[in-house]
């Protein structure tokens, strides 16, 4: 047997001082076991390529795909409700991704220190809580919205467990006013729809 596994198995048995912890008449103390999920915010760049392929990645699941940026209140009002609905599934059921518009096509890592510009974008993150795969659009704003065949942010997209594309929230069209903007109200029934459908 391996020197070190008996030591170790010495010690789990002996404890740290010596004596076992029914000799020494204290409890053993609990350890204390990390968190089941993550609470560390993370951001990855990405070009519009590399999110399809995230996308895709995902195909067996439910994913919801959040495009946001720092300088639109209403994407970092809707914020929270991605997080509330990313927190009540299970990775094996939904996937929840965010695309920020704010790199400004710089491709590469991201950069030390990066702030996104009119606001931090991981102070964003950050206060929210947003732990799921968060990416910066590595495409200007500009081509990537084009790519989207989206006018500006805020924008849901919804794609099945069969990878397709089931709906796009934005709020586009005329008539769209700040009372009948989309939430994530709107988009839990269809999220919950999808989950149960079978790939």
């Amino acid at each position: 047997m391996n020197m070190r596994w008996l030591a170790l198995g010495l010690v789990l048995l002996v404890g740290c001082n010596g004596d076992s912890p029914a000799d020494s008449g204290t409890p053993a103390p609990e350890v204390e076991l990390p968190p089941a999920e993550s609470t560390e915010v993370t951001t990855k760049v990405m070009d519009y390529a590399g999110i399809q392929m995230l996308i895709e990645s995902y195909r067996g699941k439910v994913v919801v795909v959040d495009i946001w940026s720092t300088q639109c209140p209403p994407c970092i009002k809707e914020l929270p409700g991605l997080v509330a609905l990313d927190k009540s599934y299970s990775d094996s059921d939904v996937k929840c991704i965010t695309v920020s518009l704010d790199y400004g096509g710089v491709t590469g890592e991201t950069p030390e220190g990066y702030q996104a510009p009119d606001g931090d974008l991981m102070k964003i993150l950050t206060g929210i809580g947003v732990t799921c795969d968060n990416i910066i659009a590595a495409d200007d704003s500009e081509t990537i919205l084009k790519k989207l065949q989206l006018g500006a942010p805020p924008a849901v997209y919804v794609y099945g467990r069969d990878g397709k594309l089931a709906k796009r929230f934005d709020n586009e069209g005329e008539g769209v006013t700040e009372a009948t903007a989309f939430t994530y109200e709107d988009i839990k029934p269809l999220v919950a729809e999808l989950v149960q459908e079978k790939p």
